[in-house]
């Protein structure tokens, strides 16, 4: 039989992994920014690195025509048990819901406010609805509203000889819950697929007091897969001074499945997340 840890214990474990990786959540959209940024885009406002990098991962025509994403993933550390969720995102407004299996808890983020239901986590339910939305995404992400892109030169990751491009992708002031949040990818001048990034949380809610964010963490993918045209992350490790600290399975992929509007409805016994970021 395999053992199912509570949620109370699953969650602790990953809010242990967003304190030591962090991961920024932005403000939803309306349908109309949503559906603008990326036909609008040119090799003469965004780098051509990061449209050679969207292009090598499916295109921001097959990605934003997907009405929805959806995926479950499992996050490990050698030392606690695995926490497992199902994510899904309405890709227009950017509204979400995640189930966690085997347990009754669940979440929900309707664009303006999150609730949880029978929630026992720290973790704020509006700080979780698009965690790993935004991880697993990230190629596609650098063509929202408010985002800037920095060409640096080219860098290396540790045991790795490649010359990867690198470019800071920033957020202009107002953008979102975290704007002083920070990501440094690493395109891969081969294939030009995101081969890593680097980040930090600014997330106050989430932080001890005085601390202004969490360290810089690195996340590697470290294995793709094609679903419906667009090329995804099935397996990233989350580094901490260049050691593994973790690893996340994601599975499941879907892109278009029918959003449950229902969800968007707060029953009466869910809790609002009332956290400041």
């Amino acid at each position: 039989m395999m053992f199912k840890p509570s949620f109370g214990a699953a969650m602790l474990v990953l809010c242990t992994l967003v304190l030591a990786a962090g991961c920024s959540k932005k403000t939803s959209q309306t349908e109309e920014q949503a559906t603008s940024t990326a036909e609008t885009a040119s090799a003469s406002d965004v780098p051509r690195i990061v449209l050679d990098m969207i292009d090598a991962h499916g295109g921001m025509v097959q990605w934003r025509a997907a009405g929805t994403v959806s995926f479950e993933d499992e996050f490990s550390t050698p030392d606690g048990p695995p926490a497992i969720s199902r994510v899904m995102v309405d890709q227009r407004t950017r509204r979400a819901y995640i189930d966690f299996p085997g347990t009754d808890v669940s979440l929900a983020w309707d664009g303006r406010k999150a609730w949880g239901m029978n929630w026992d986590s720290p973790m704020p339910p509006r700080f979780l609805a698009l965690l790993n939305y935004y991880f697993v995404n990230l190629p596609w992400l650098t063509m929202d509203p408010g985002v800037r892109l920095d060409p640096k030169g080219t860098g290396q990751l540790a045991a790795d000889s490649t010359e990867y491009a690198i470019v800071m992708m920033t957020f202009e002031p107002g953008t979102g819950d975290t704007p002083n949040d920070y990501y440094r990818l690493y395109i891969d001048p081969a294939t030009k697929r995101l081969r890593a990034f680097a980040y930090v949380v600014t997330y106050q809610a989430l932080l001890p007091p005085g601390m202004e964010s969490t360290p810089e963490h690195i996340v590697t993918y470290d294995s793709l897969a094609t679903v419906d045209g667009l090329v995804v992350p099935v397996a990233f490790t989350i580094y901490e001074n260049d050691a593994v600290y973790a690893t996340c399975a994601i599975r499941n992929w879907a892109f278009g499945a029918p959003f449950d509007e229902a969800r968007m409805s707060m029953p009466d016994s869910a809790v609002v997340d009332t956290t400041t970021p």
